[in-house]
């Protein structure tokens, strides 16, 4: 596999882990269902003890992330299929994509932290 196509997979994963994060956002924002693994990171099963603020808490954050994810993944393939950007613009947005990850999996820890028992 060459370090393009590498990158297209990358591409491809990543905004596809955006579209689902868009429907995490869609569940716990609008149904109140909180997924698992992805809000949750350590499994914990207990029921939230305030779904309202966890709501409130938790959705502008998995926002954040899914449109992170979308703009990194789709500006990634934009470069690799449509016209070729700058690698320093391509890994910048990717290294964004990265500091958003790292920040959103603190606050997800947080926010269990905060409301699940």
């Amino acid at each position: 596999m060459s370090t393009n196509e590498m990158f297209s997979f990358m591409d491809i994963l990543i905004l596809g882990c955006g579209g689902y994060l868009f429907y995490a956002w869609y569940l716990l924002k609008f149904r109140g269902e909180v997924k698992k693994g992805i809000l949750i990171p350590s499994g914990n099963s207990s029921k939230c003890k305030d779904l309202p603020a966890y709501q409130k808490f938790m959705s502008p954050r998995l926002l954040i992330f899914a449109l992170s994810a979308v703009f990194a993944g789709g500006l990634g393939l934009y470069s690799d299929y449509v016209k070729p950007l700058n690698n320093y613009v391509y890994l910048g947005f990717t290294g964004i994509f990265l500091v958003v990850l790292v920040w959103f999996t603190s606050e997800a820890r947080k926010g269990e932290r905060n409301y699940f028992s």
